[in-house]
């Protein structure tokens, strides 16, 4: 079964700002479903009916108590050599346990705790009492009918597990325990946090987010989504205002995981956004909960979420290019492209001054946008980005390419496409060099011209296909896709992908070739694609 990824929201930032039903009725709104619960300095000692009172509010939102997960550290008394802070965090966990069997989550789970600075040489103690009550804890949460216990790997040291092998070690341990017990114990995992990497004394980054992620990835069960920056110190969300200073590259981790998805545990991965919203407790801050929530979960829905299958590992996405069906009957033709498999509809927005002609506007675009669901692939070939991105960003659709020859401040535009929860590509020219992408900082797709821009049915420009076989060696090892626009036809095709292009634009020389219905076409160029 192919992975499915989910959206939730961890409930941290509403404590002692806003009640759970103004947080569910904000969801729902949102069309987020999946909650994560996390503490709060009262939860231990709250009774029952406080909880199944609170399943009920969120069961009447469509809500879903998924998870509950601990907010401040407070159950790492099993790191300290105190024998009374080891007996609370056992106590409060085992009713952490009773909370989420109350609310009906899945999982239940806390960061394992500190060892205090100065103590450093007590970490390896508090690893062994830590593991040994885990595993009595795994039955505990198994009796009560709560089917995980996870983890979180931390950024520092003093916070087990944080390196690889540390991460490989816990999780080894307790799910070898399980694996002895699979009658008696609930099962254990991570729930990982994609802004989490390890940088030591100097500053200097060892391991960065991506490199912890794959080290707990085969335990991983549950995700938080967040952002940071450089040097995974701060938290902050995915707004407009977020994107400058963060580093995390939410599409770049929605695509590792769905190429990787056969090393999960599961087939359902939730990303709870957790953020700690604007500074609690100040009325010039506290109403922007609302708006720093909102404009995460919509970046979210786009970058994490994703579009249909655009981003199915392993599959080369075939992107029909408007431009070249019969504009007279507009809505009849997007149906066909929808009847026929089509994974994106190709869009090229031209202002006559970066190129010779001007066939398709905003207008088309926006018409389009009521007539599919398909995500609307817009290829800029204007010299004002930033007037089209903006109303663009209004229509509401999912990927914009800028071309490298008419952005003045590439760097900036990237990130104002990504920021407004876009996809961002970087277009090129047959005679623009590769090397403009050297200094290019994140960005998800590169688009090759293998034409010059502005019409349709022009014949390969020499040395196209060479360009894309370099493009795909630069880009080694970066999430990065490649997309090819121009003569992809039924002969071509092979050797666009066969040198690494994993996108096709599709016109006049393929799927809009005349002499046969879209149906037959597509269904020659998917058998030039098998081979």
């Amino acid at each position: 079964m192919p992975l499915k990824l989910e959206l939730g929201v961890k409930s941290d930032p509403i404590e002692y700002r806003y009640s759970f039903p103004w947080l569910f009725d904000l969801m729902a709104s949102e069309g987020v479903e999946n909650l994560q619960l996390g503490t709060f300095f009262e939860i231990y000692q709250l009774p029952d009916d406080y909880f199944r009172d609170l399943r009920e509010q969120a069961d009447r939102r469509g809500v879903r108590i998924r998870s509950v997960f601990t907010s401040h550290r407070e159950l790492g008394g099993f790191f300290r050599e105190e024998p009374a802070f080891v007996e609370v965090a056992r106590r409060n966990y085992e009713r952490l346990i009773e909370i989420g069997a109350l609310v009906g989550a899945d999982s239940v789970g806390c960061n394992p705790g500190a060892v205090p600075r100065d103590r450093m040489e007590t970490k390896r103690e508090g690893v062994r009492t830590y593991l040994r009550h885990m595993k009595e804890l795994m039955r505990e949460a198994h009796s009560k009918g709560v089917g995980c216990l996870t983890m979180e790997p931390m950024s520092c040291l003093a916070e087990p597990p944080t390196l690889p092998d540390e991460i490989c070690e816990f999780a080894s341990e307790l799910d070898a325990h399980h694996t002895a017990h699979p009658s008696e114990t609930s099962r254990i995992g991570y729930c990982a946090d994609v802004s989490h990497g390890y940088a030591d004394e100097r500053g200097r980054v060892v391991f960065d987010n991506m490199a912890l992620l794959e080290a707990g990835l085969p335990w991983t069960r549950e995700l938080h989504l967040r952002n940071t920056d450089a040097m995974y110190a701060s938290t902050i969300g995915f707004t407009e205002a977020d994107l400058d200073p963060g580093v995390v590259d939410v599409p770049a981790v929605r695509r590792y995981l769905l190429e990787n998805a056969s090393r999960l545990p599961v087939r359902e991965l939730v990303g709870y956004l957790e953020i700690p919203g604007p500074k609690l407790g100040r009325d010039y801050s506290d109403p922007d909960l609302e708006a720093s929530l909102r404009g995460s979960l919509q970046t979210l829905r786009r970058q994490w979420l994703g579009g249909a299958e655009e981003q199915r590992p392993g599959k080369v996405r075939l992107m029909p290019s408007i431009m070249c069906a019969d504009m007279g009957h507009l809505a009849a033709e997007v149906g066909r492209l929808e009847a026929i498999g089509a994974d994106m509809i190709h869009v090229d927005v031209m202002d006559a001054h970066f190129v010779p002609n001007m066939p398709l506007g905003l207008g088309l675009v926006e018409a389009l946008r009521k007539l599919t669901k398909l995500p609307l692939d817009v290829h800029l070939m204007v010299e004002n980005n930033d007037l089209f991105i903006e109303k663009l960003a209004e229509i509401g659709v999912e990927r914009i390419s800028i071309h490298a020859e008419t952005a003045v401040h590439l760097n900036r535009t990237i990130r104002s496409i990504r920021g407004k929860g876009i996809q961002a590509g970087i277009a090129l020219c047959p005679a623009t060099p590769l090397n403009v992408l050297d200094y290019a900082q994140a960005f998800d797709f590169l688009l090759l011209m293998t034409v010059d821009p502005g019409f349709a049915g022009q014949p390969l420009v020499e040395g196209a296909i060479g360009k894309i076989s370099e493009a795909r060696a630069r880009l080694q090892g970066r999430n990065i896709s490649i997309e090819v626009d121009g003569c992809v036809s039924f002969a071509n095709i092979p050797k666009m992908v066969e040198s690494g292009a994993d996108e096709l634009v599709l016109g006049s020389s393929s799927l809009f070739h005349p002499g046969a219905p879209y149906r037959e076409n597509m269904r020659r160029i998917r058998q030039v694609l098998e081979g």
